[in-house]
């Protein structure tokens, strides 16, 4: 009797033994987990667990409540020595059920464990229509977050849901709106992504003055512009990093820099006054412009000069010339770059070309018209509202100098004798005055606008005044709503 109980004694330990090895991620491997979840890592190291058991200990170590579909079984291994943080056990765990075609779909309070396939199934079509930017620029980011849903592979750092299911993302031009095909989970996850990219851009107002002026001229542009602005102090500058042109800038406030020459909160149109009374300042245009941030501008006063091309001969021997047609004058280009601390930085270029007036020799007829160009290309950064000046192109003008004698110089015949002809160069300076003006809403942009129309009024009533002296100007007033 006593080896009886002896051998029913050794069929219950053999029984335990085979219980606790056949449930190893239930009771060991839980308390294991949950010590090393204490000190924000676990190990997850299991051989043929079954995946409820998996999925009831990820939930235990990230608090989040799972609910599986009766088609969801199978076994899983997990062969990992290493230790993993316990912020990627999710992370780990949706790569695992990736493996098995299984996925996780957000219901409100709870995450259900979904075949994948099914879960496609689910889609539904939505249409949103954007408000400030274009819907091919969202698609395109949106389309690479989907490239790969999170879901199904790694998870976003910013975005703790993930993608569960298979998106769809197309655009309408004509009505700017997206057409989304995805679950509703993954819809309200998307929906976040185009509220925060579909922001109004900032806008930048662009003042500019392009002028010639003399070198004498240049030379004393620091003392005009200081009386004009209150500026008194004087020193020596380079006008602009990489031009290596070192004038005497007294007046402006200088600060020089590689990226050029900032002279502060300039008025342009005060600048053009105080210069305006000059017959060695040549002005040659006032552009403006409005731009969207980052955005590339571009203003051209020219004219379209045709340039033979390329010549080919036909079979008859007749020869045909390619006519290639070039923007001849002013051509400003620019790109603003809004930075954070109310700074503009200007990527310009600036290029003044004409055509020279030469005579045309014998077998040159085909060469085309010679043209003389300036340009300077330069990125500066300037504080909102301020004015930058790029300067530095010079250029040599050959003045031919006539002298006589009154009177006799007049004499037919020997008058030349008491004229006095001489040749002299003269420099010309070209510089670019740009004053960036940060425009943030609607009613920056009121204002920047009644403060253009109120300077064109004030152009309109200087220059009309002689025809209120004929008796015209009033009825002109009358139709413009100009003071008397």
């Amino acid at each position: 009797m006593r080896r009886n109980l002896q051998r029913q004694g050794l069929y219950w330990v053999i029984f335990l033994v085979v219980l606790t090895l056949a449930l190893p991620g239930t009771s060991v491997g839980q308390k294991a987990s949950k010590k090393k979840a204490a000190t924000k890592e676990v190990t997850l190291d299991f051989s043929e667990v079954d995946l409820p058991v998996l999925v009831r200990l990820i939930s235990e170590l990230t608090g989040k409540n799972f609910v599986i579909d009766e088609k969801v079984r199978g076994k899983i291994s997990i062969i990992s020595p290493s230790k993993i943080p316990l912020d990627r056990v999710y992370e780990v765990f949706l790569s695992v059920l990736e493996l098995k075609g299984l996925t996780v779909v957000e219901s409100g309070l709870v995450y259900l464990i979904r075949p994948f396939a099914e879960v496609s199934l689910d889609r539904e079509v939505y249409v949103y229509r954007l408000k400030n930017m274009k819907s091919e620029e969202i698609a395109k980011v949106l389309r690479g977050l989907v490239a790969k849903p999170a879901g199904r592979g790694k998870k976003k750092k910013n975005n703790s849901k993930g993608l569960q299911g298979q998106v769809q993302i197309l655009t309408d031009k004509e009505t700017n709106s997206l057409v989304i095909t995805a679950t509703k989970s993954d819809y309200a996850i998307l929906t976040g992504v185009i509220e925060e990219l579909d922001q109004r851009r900032r806008q930048v107002y662009v003042e500019a003055v392009v002028l010639e002026l003399s070198a004498d001229k240049f030379r004393e542009l620091g003392t005009e512009l200081g009386a004009a602005f209150g500026y008194t102090s004087g020193n020596d500058a380079t006008v602009l990093g990489g031009f290596n042109s070192t004038v005497d800038v007294s007046g402006l406030g200088a600060i020089a820099g590689v990226d050029g020459l900032s002279i502060g909160a300039v008025n342009i149109v005060a600048a053009l006054r105080a210069l305006k009374s000059s017959s060695d300042v040549n002005v040659l245009s006032t552009p403006q412009i409005l731009t969207t941030d980052k955005q590339k501008a571009e203003i051209v006063v020219a004219q379209n000069v045709p340039f033979p091309g390329a010549q080919s001969q036909s079979v008859g021997g007749n020869v045909q010339t390619t006519i290639e047609r070039k923007d001849v004058g002013i051509i400003l280009r620019l790109t603003p770059d809004v930075l954070d601390d109310n700074r503009v930085q200007l990527d310009v270029y600036q290029e003044i070309s004409s055509v020279v007036a030469t005579a045309v020799t014998a077998g040159a007829e085909n060469l085309g018209p010679t043209t003389n160009k300036r340009s300077a290309s330069t990125t500066v950064i300037v504080a909102n509202g301020q004015t930058v000046v790029i300067g530095g192109l010079i250029k040599d003008n050959l003045i031919a100098v006539d002298r006589k004698i009154p009177l006799l110089g007049d004499i037919p015949l020997i008058g030349w004798l008491f004229h006095f002809k001489s040749n002299r160069i003269e420099k010309t300076n070209l510089m670019i005055f740009l004053t960036p003006h940060i425009v943030l809403n609607d009613e920056e942009l009121e204002e920047i606008r009644a403060r253009k129309m109120q300077g064109s009024v004030r152009f309109m009533e200087e220059h009309l005044s002689h025809l209120r002296e004929e008796g015209e100007g009033a009825l002109f007033s009358e139709m413009i709503d100009l003071p008397q």
